[in-house]
């Protein structure tokens, strides 16, 4: 696999190149970095831009690198770290022979649990988590019919609901009844990502397809959506616990 020097670190990538593609251009992900390139590129050429995109490059790596220790050594205990609407908030753990049930809370900055004092450290996971997955649901389900005011201002269509619930496959979607529901792990992307998706299924309530009409209704209530769109496209797999 070729590879490009950038200070004292070899970074790799994978390298495509087609006959249909006019500029290079570098995608970052989980597995690394990807480039493609118009087939008459000269490596030279490639290794430039690789060079010139180099500080960009690396601290997007170093962002995958944290989610995944993030994600593989999260036992939600005290002094990690648990993310939402983009940020890593501190875990502290307290345990009280007066507690009856297990609770979670948000205060200064910090998540909070306070568990009975005869719970072990490897069942924090088990009984933690549900409490962080039911405090996301609660205040992105708030935060989300905030934010959707900012657009139907715009727009002559309001949905009948927003849910935040479990969704496997999905984002985001709109039922016919016009009900919007959203998966509640959207709300551990930065807020601008939640915003894309409330207006991507806002718009389902006009438009029940993707044709033209439908995104440059999306343009029209979000001019920077294609931004958005690739954002999630790029790093929406890292959004898990």
């Amino acid at each position: 696999m070729p590879f490009f020097q950038f200070g004292s670190q070899a970074i790799h990538y994978e390298i495509t190149r087609s006959d249909r593609r006019k500029t290079v251009t570098i995608s970052i992900n989980q597995h690394g970095v990807k480039v493609v390139a118009p087939s008459n590129t000269e490596d030279q050429a490639i290794q430039q831009i690789l060079h010139h995109k180099g500080i960009w490059i690396r601290t997007q790596l170093l962002h995958f690198e944290e989610m995944q220790q993030h994600s593989l050594q999260r036992k939600f205990v005290s002094g990690e770290k648990l993310p939402y609407l983009g940020r890593q908030y501190r875990l502290k753990v307290c345990k009280t022979t007066g507690t009856q049930e297990p609770k979670l809370s948000f205060y200064q900055g910090q998540f909070r649990a306070r568990l009975p004092q005869d719970i072990a450290e490897h069942q924090h996971r088990d009984i933690i988590m549900p409490l962080y997955i039911d405090w996301v649901k609660h205040r992105g389900s708030a935060l989300a019919k905030e934010r959707i005011n900012r657009f139907t201002i715009k727009f002559s269509h309001q949905p009948k609901a927003i849910v935040v619930k479990d969704q496997d496959q999905r984002w985001g979607s709109c039922t016919p009844a016009g009900t919007i529901l959203l998966n509640w792990r959207i709300f551990l992307a930065p807020a601008s990502i939640v915003d894309y998706v409330l207006v991507h299924e806002l718009v389902h309530l006009q438009h029940m397809n993707h044709s033209k009409d439908y995104w440059d209704t999306v343009r029209m209530l979000l001019s920077d959506y294609e931004e958005k769109k690739e954002w999630l496209r790029l790093y929406g797999n890292t959004l898990y616990i």
